[in-house]
């Protein structure tokens, strides 16, 4: 057999320390014949990246939920050049947060399209990006469109319950080889193509499962929608929260507020938005 000419491991939406608190074991396997890896963005802390280090070099672009000093160090996106190809790894979030809770709903077509347009434009033939937590292979307008999926869950109330990786492997041909691997389940993944005309999160929802009470979620879709004066310091209240919940069962509504209560550093404004949605969850056999 042949050796590729390059083979590069892909990771994304690792939210280290924030979301994710250590790398799964094992994770190199995937990767030992790696010459290269590449992270689709949402980083986390950048101690990840020396993690990953340890297994072959790796290269990093940063996402739209990461703290600031990651966004200040890395850079938006990156363009590797190898052989006769161009690889494009991208976040793929607009940068204004109000465009991208605008652009987040609805079906997958045009966000393909966004990200096929965003490859043209600097003659790459394969795009790597994260932001969706959802592992991809697309072909589209001469673009091979990759996501490796998500070590992390995509908020502080879900739960990623099928965490993947990928591989590609470039040959001298100008051919691309990709893998996906659950690394929770130790085995190489195939994935279905994707349906365009899908509803976004009807798809991203079969990676990621609800880790509050049921009561919680409507008032989370509010959460979700606000503009916040300064969401890190909501972020940084509910993390504790978080980590307590992943292991132990779901997050209580009562914790939630206490939570939010207790924290001197976010806004008045902010608080009182955050109390009002939990004021609206909802009870069974309510009207």
């Amino acid at each position: 057999m042949v050796r590729p000419f390059c083979t590069i491991g892909l990771i994304a939406d690792t939210h280290y320390q924030d979301r994710l608190f250590s790398l799964p074991p094992g994770l190199e396997k995937w990767w030992e014949d790696a010459d290269l890896i590449l992270h689709a963005g949402d980083v986390g802390d950048l101690s990840v990246l020396d993690e990953l280090g340890k297994i072959v070099p790796t290269v990093a672009v940063h996402g739209n939920d990461e703290p600031e000093g990651t966004k200040h160090d890395l850079p938006e996106q990156q363009l590797v050049t190898l052989s006769r190809s161009r690889i494009l790894v991208w976040h793929s979030h607009y940068p204004d947060p109000l465009e991208e809770k605008r652009n987040r709903p609805g079906p997958w077509r045009p966000k393909l399209a966004r990200i096929a347009r965003r490859a043209q434009d600097v003659n790459a033939q394969v795009v790597v990006y994260g932001h969706t937590h959802v592992p991809i292979v697309h072909h589209q307008q001469g673009v091979v469109i990759v996501n490796p999926g998500a070590l992390a869950a995509g908020s502080y109330f879900t739960r990623q319950v099928i965490r993947t990786v990928a591989k590609l492997q470039v040959h001298a041909d100008g051919n691309f080889s990709i893998s996906h691997y659950n690394v929770d389940a130790g085995q190489e993944v195939t994935l279905a193509e994707v349906n365009q005309d899908e509803e976004f999160d009807r798809l991203g929802g079969q990676y990621q499962d609800w880790i509050v009470e049921p009561g919680m979620i409507d008032a989370i879709s509010l959460l979700r929608k606000m503009a916040y004066e300064d969401v890190r310091a909501v972020v940084e209240a509910i993390v504790p929260l978080y980590k307590q919940s992943l292991p132990d069962g779901p997050m209580r509504r009562d914790d939630f507020i206490r939570a939010i209560e207790a924290s001197q550093q976010i806004t008045p404004n902010d608080k009182e938005n955050v109390l009002r949605a939990m004021s609206k969850m909802s009870y069974p056999g309510a009207a």
